[in-house]
């Protein structure tokens, strides 16, 4: 008997470590067809948690039948046959996949198309082979029947493994090509365990399923815990979907994050359904309880330094407060015989979180409110599941003790909440994040006259300002990183605008557009954008008018910008003078637009005596040694300077700007303005689209 417990441990931890393996691999996989957009992990969460239902209900269904093992056997081979299928076709498949407007319902398409089978496969392989030595043990004594659950921490372990090999083995060192082949490889290895396994579990009775099947009695008893099983994964994959959300609205959707977030919450259930869980109940609430007190202090903090402590706060949210959750969980499993219900019911509830937090959150809310939301219920039923007197025990008295946390913790997320006496004129969420117009009062000038102040906020960073006046050269003065010591270089420092002719110029991300006001009567810009809100909040003169205001003929182009470039190189579309490249600004930077293969795309929409200039100004990623990566491979010249605010209506930024040939004029002469020394700044790995990662360059 312990031979086959040994054995099918080996096959619980392969799969589950294969499972969560290929979790960020799809998703890097799947970021560039989208933009680059944070909510692309969010959905892919989401379309996990469904397939995991879908394959518990199936593991539910199969897993007392002698007769559908060989079947089970069967469809992993089936799966391992799939994902070669995938490995060949997947490039003609990403090029089907974002053409349509429909951007979340195409992300759970690719997640089914890529992963569907395989994911049901393995996501059912756990319960399955648990279900197989639960049927070997009978007979033995009920606490030695019951270690099948122990199999559940071993299961995410393995997952666990499996994640942190992604970031750290796979991604900066083998193409996604490989990657894809290699999974196929792997299943198809876990095909051979798992028949092996089904072969061992076949030496018991060939009619195990009437002595499996529990009495009325238990079911009744056993039925009051499955309300539990329901609510506590539920809220526990409702708080991974929001920390996940919360954390990604400013900082790129790299698979660390993600690996780090999903990370904490898979070691809280291996805590949870071990002994370590089960005793110190109340120490594990204490530390729950000062983590949700540590989130409430950080959602209050805003810009430079921000980051981090929130990443703290959320990742000891999802591992405390999980382990207080799914300790809980692990308390009220049923006897084996009930095991793959028990698990069905798990895998519901974190579908259902998963979906709400994934789906209905952005449609229903302008901003990331699902995170308080989920803080708040976390205090509730940490509060409930804490160590109480005995006079607080009953029913009644409980829900009235876990009640009142709540709303305390409530009242110290609004009293540490950062306020401001800013109005909002527009606010909405979409697939592509939050966004907000504000508006404050500002004195200006040597009169000191009053001037309303307009804001775009894309999550926690400015997107641009603008003056509100009647006066359209006050209007239309550069603002934010714009101004003439920020990118306003780009076109001051261009022999072609210093000579007065005209010049065409491709500015990657519309923002406010304020970049419109360098713009001259006889020049052409377009400008790309695939946030159809930003393009909206930019063409309404009641909150900007930059673009309304320009002198120019201005082309907006909805789309990701590297796929537009790429279909106006295959149809050589006349070349830029200056292409702007302002997409990594907003602390999400997209990595498709930040490769090799986008470089030379940038060059190859270039003139011959063209300049392309890169805002590299970031709160969280130091994109430095990327640009001089980038021109030490491409053999281009690069300048950088950095430049401080001038006022309250300038920001200090760092721009990179690229030429094939030396310039001879770099930058106007302004106070406030230094040169990047580049022999300064560190070596990095140039990234490619098949290989590589940005993990690196994380401000520490």
């Amino acid at each position: 008997m312990r031979v086959i417990f040994q054995f099918g441990t080996v096959t619980v931890f392969f799969g589950s470590f294969l499972l969560f393996m290929v979790q960020p691999m799809l998703g890097r996989t799947l970021l560039p067809v989208f933009g680059g957009s944070e909510s692309v992990w969010c959905l892919c969460l989401a379309s996990y948690q469904t397939l995991l239902l879908a394959g518990y209900a199936y593991a539910h269904r199969i897993s007392w039948s002698p007769r559908l093992r060989v079947a089970h056997v069967a469809l992993a081979a089936v799966s391992a046959l799939w994902l070669l299928v995938v490995a060949v076709c997947r490039p003609a498949w990403l090029a089907w996949l974002g053409a349509g407007n429909a951007q979340a319902l195409e992300v759970l398409a690719g997640v089914a198309l890529f992963v569907g089978l395989p994911y049901v496969t393995l996501s059912a392989g756990s319960t399955v082979v648990q279900a197989w030595l639960a049927m070997q043990a009978r007979g033995s004594p009920a606490d030695a029947s019951r270690n099948v659950y122990s199999l559940y921490a071993v299961s995410n372990l393995g997952s666990l493994l499996g994640l942190l090999s992604y970031p750290f083995v796979l991604e900066p060192f083998v193409s996604l090509t490989a990657q894809w082949y290699g999974f196929a490889v792997a299943m198809a290895l876990y095909a051979l365990l798992l028949a092996r396994a089904a072969f061992r579990a076949g030496r018991g009775s060939a009619e195990p399923e009437p002595a499996l099947r529990a009495s009325e009695e238990t079911v009744r008893r056993e039925g009051s815990n499955m309300g539990l099983a329901l609510l506590l994964p539920g809220v526990s994959a409702f708080l991974l979907n929001a920390v996940t959300a919360h954390l990604l609205v400013d900082v790129m959707p790299m698979p660390l994050v993600w690996v780090v977030l999903l990370a904490a919450f898979l070691l809280s259930y291996v805590v949870g359904f071990s002994s370590l869980g089960a005793c110190g109940r109340g120490a594990w609430c204490a530390g729950a309880a000062l983590a949700l007190i540590g989130a409430a202090v950080a959602r209050g903090m805003w810009g430079v330094g921000s980051f981090f402590p929130n990443a703290v706060a959320c990742v000891a949210v999802l591992f405390l407060v999980g382990v207080v959750l799914h300790g809980w969980l692990f308390e009220v499993r049923p006897e084996p015989t009930r095991l793959t219900r028990y698990y069905l019911f798990v895998a519901l509830g974190g579908a259902a979180g998963g979906l709400l937090a994934a789906l209905a959150a952005p449609l229903v809310f302008r901003s990331v409110a699902e995170y308080p939301l989920a803080l708040f219920a976390c205090a509730v039923l940490t509060a409930w599941r804490a160590p109480k007197p005995a006079f607080l025990r009953s029913p009644r008295a409980a829900a009235t003790v876990a009640l009142l946390c709540g709303l305390a913790w409530l009242t110290l997320a609004q009293f540490t909440a950062r306020h401001t006496s800013s109005k909002t004129l527009f606010r909405d969420r979409n697939f592509y994040g939050c966004i907000a117009v504000t508006q404050t009062y500002e004195r200006l000038g040597e009169d000191r006259h009053v001037f309303p102040i307009h804001y775009l906020w894309c999550g926690q960073t400015t997107h641009g300002i603008q003056i509100r006046s009647a006066d359209a050269e006050t209007r239309n003065t550069a603002t934010a990183y714009y101004a003439a010591t920020g990118g306003g270089i780009a076109f001051l420092a261009h022999p072609k605008y210093q000579a007065g002719e005209p010049m065409k110029v491709g500015i990657v991300g519309l923002g406010a557009g304020t970049l419109a006001c360098y713009g001259r009567p006889n020049d052409l810009f377009r400008f790309y954008e695939i946030n159809p809100q930003v393009v909206k909040v930019a063409t309404d003169p009641q909150l900007f008018s930059f673009l309304p205001d320009a002198k120019m003929p201005i082309d907006l182009v909805p789309g990701d910008a590297r796929r537009m470039l790429e279909k106006e190189r295959a149809a050589h579309d006349p070349l830029y003078d200056l292409l702007v490249v302002d997409a990594y600004s907003g602390d999400a930077v997209p990595y498709h637009l930040s490769t090799r293969e986008a470089f030379r795309l940038y060059f190859d929409r270039l003139s011959e005596d063209g300049m392309l200039a890169v805002h590299v100004s970031n709160w969280h990623i130091d994109l430095l040694p990327l640009c001089k990566a980038m021109a030490t491979d491409l053999g281009v010249c690069a300048y950088g300077v950095v430049s401080g605010a001038q006022d309250g209506l300038t920001s200090g930024a760092i721009w990179v700007f690229m030429t094939r040939r030396p310039m001879a004029y770099r930058y106007p002469s302004k106070e406030g303005v230094s040169e990047i020394v580049w022999s300064d700044i560190r070596e990095m790995a140039v990234p490619t689209d098949e290989k590589g990662s940005l993990v690196s360059l994380i401000r520490r």
